[in-house]
């Protein structure tokens, strides 16, 4: 048999569709059936033949041993693409092929009812798959989360219980006036002054604390003595020293240092002015009113913006605060004030001027909130100190108040009652 031979198409008998034979389905050796050469496509067998005929051929009963591919009614493949027709594919695609393809279009017609399957799963005890199986990651066990709830619970307490005493030490010191109380507040601005020179020189710099601390007690026992005017004037001292100290001492960033220590000075001794206020014949009464409605503010700005809080108010001063935890907070702190102006307790204060003190509170408590927020983010820390178990330090607790007793201070004197 030629090479031309190799390529040539023959009928079947009986005028039917040509058949195009598979290599895979040969059943022997090329050189078996007298081919030669690599182009060489060899028929199939006899078996083979009968079992890749079409259900209308019927198979032959003769004897066809050592037939030719055209006796067989088969062909060899088309010479080229050209040659090979849909009647040549269509002819070399099995029942096979045909019966799958008939199940997917059925599969795709039909409906199946979805559900759940629990397969056991070596280290999973209830068949389920969990966390770990899918994450790779280890999952947390039952006893973990008991744990994690216990520390949240001590927490709690721990936070309960240090406002407690903090509001009990308040109290005590507020009834019991006069010198108590400027004592007091002298320990709150001294503490907040030694949280902030603390975090500074963990952050690398050299503030003069011993500086800081003196003007800021001087701050308090001024006001206890003269007042508003005795609190300027300390800390106008308390600013020539320290300019002093670092121009006569050489100091590594004296610039920055001195600037760092003369600023702890002045934004804790602020809260002087709470004593100035307790000097007064009203002191217990304008005292409670603006520290429950700054305390209330703060409190309703965090559980408005936890619960309805969607827009962020300052995203690159304070994540945490929403413009809904704002807005809420100053409504709420409008009606306490309009509240406590008909409480028997705060008898001097009509409606009008509690709705005033009100929106002072709203101003600028967010802004000394706001104004310790801006000088954590600077220093890369979360809290000022840990004094307070749950709260952090005293400077977390007091910054919105650096700025309203000031405030307030001034309202005081318009209306006034001091």
């Amino acid at each position: 048999m030629g090479d031309d031979d190799q390529h040539t198409t023959t009928p079947n008998e009986g005028g039917g569709r040509r058949r195009f034979v598979r290599p895979w389905e040969q059943d022997g050796d090329v050189d078996d059936v007298g081919m030669q050469g690599d182009d060489d496509i060899p028929s199939v067998s006899e078996a083979d033949a009968t079992s890749h005929r079409r259900p209308e051929e019927e198979p032959d009963s003769g004897d066809h041993e050592g037939a030719a591919p055209s006796e067989l009614g088969e062909v060899p493949a088309p010479g080229g693409l050209d040659d090979f027709t849909h009647e040549d594919y269509l002819a070399a695609t099995t029942r096979e092929y045909r019966d799958l393809a008939e199940d997917i279009a059925r599969a795709n017609t039909e409906e199946f009812e979805t559900q759940a399957v629990a397969a056991p799963i070596p280290g999973v005890g209830t068949g389920l798959v969990g966390f770990e199986d899918v994450t790779g990651r280890p999952g947390v066990s039952e006893e973990e989360v008991e744990a994690v709830e216990q520390a949240r619970s001590s927490d709690l307490a721990l936070r309960v219980g240090s406002a407690v005493v903090l509001v009990g030490l308040f109290l005590g010191s507020l009834l019991a006036g006069g010198a108590w109380f400027t004592g007091f507040v002298t320990i709150l601005m001294v503490v907040a002054a030694g949280e902030f020179y603390g975090t500074l020189r963990s952050r690398g710099y050299s503030p003069v604390a011993l500086f800081g601390f003196v003007g800021v007690a001087g701050s308090a026992i001024a006001a206890h003595v003269s007042g508003p005017v005795g609190i300027g004037g300390l800390q106008a001292i308390g600013v020539f020293l320290i300019m002093l100290f670092y121009a006569a001492v050489r100091r590594k960033r004296p610039l920055e240092n001195a600037g760092l220590t003369i600023l702890g000075m002045l934004w804790t001794g602020l809260l002087a002015f709470a004593v100035v206020i307790g000097r007064s014949e009203r002191a217990v009464a304008l005292v409670l009113l603006v520290v429950v409605l700054t305390a209330f503010f703060d409190i309703a700005a965090y559980f408005v913006g936890r619960g309805f809080g969607r827009h962020q108010l300052a995203p690159k001063v304070s994540p945490r605060k929403t413009v809904e935890g704002l807005v809420g907070a100053v409504i709420l702190t409008l009606a306490l004030a309009a509240f406590l102006s008909t409480v028997p307790l705060f008898e001097p204060i009509d409606l009008t001027s509690a709705m005033v003190l009100g929106a002072v509170v709203s101003v600028f408590g967010p802004l000394g909130d706001a104004a310790e927020s801006v000088v954590k983010r600077s220093l890369g820390v979360k809290d000022m100190g840990t004094i307070l178990p749950g709260h952090g330090g005293i400077l977390d607790r007091i910054d919105a108040f650096l700025f309203v007793v000031p405030a307030a201070y001034v309202l005081f004197q318009v209306l006034g009652w001091l």
